[in-house]
């Protein structure tokens, strides 16, 4: 039961530490912000995102996002859920605190391993 418990919380934790879940304020949001939590976009189309914003002042439709220099119809389709025009966030997370959280996931999974290990181990013996 307790095994279940571990393997319940390491997902918990995996669930949290997704980039992908987050929305992203796509009027306010900065380079970085863009760069952490929309998969495909690198440093130079958060950049582009960036400029293009400052140029138009900001962006009246989701959609207008397809004009920005390297993104495309399928870049689109990947990060359009991930987009709001007015909430969400407009920052990464410190690195500070994402290494906290991948020291937390890394700990949970050597401790399911470590159970798992005694569980076969005392499997064997009998």
């Amino acid at each position: 039961m307790k095994l279940k418990s571990l393997f319940f919380a390491v997902f918990l934790s995996f669930v949290s530490f997704s980039a992908s879940a987050e929305i992203v304020n796509l009027n306010k949001a900065d380079a970085s912000a863009l760069q952490h939590y929309l998969k495909g976009v690198g440093e130079k189309k958060a950049l582009n995102i960036v400029k293009y914003r400052k140029q138009h002042k900001k962006f009246e439709k989701i959609e207008e996002i397809k004009e920005v220099k390297g993104i495309g119809e399928k870049l689109y389709k990947k990060i359009k859920s991930s987009l709001s025009l007015t909430k969400g966030v407009v920052s990464a997370p410190s690195k500070a605190k994402a290494k906290s959280k991948k020291k937390v996931v890394k700990k949970a999974e050597q401790k399911v391993k470590s159970k798992k290990k005694t569980k076969l181990k005392k499997k064997e013996d009998d």
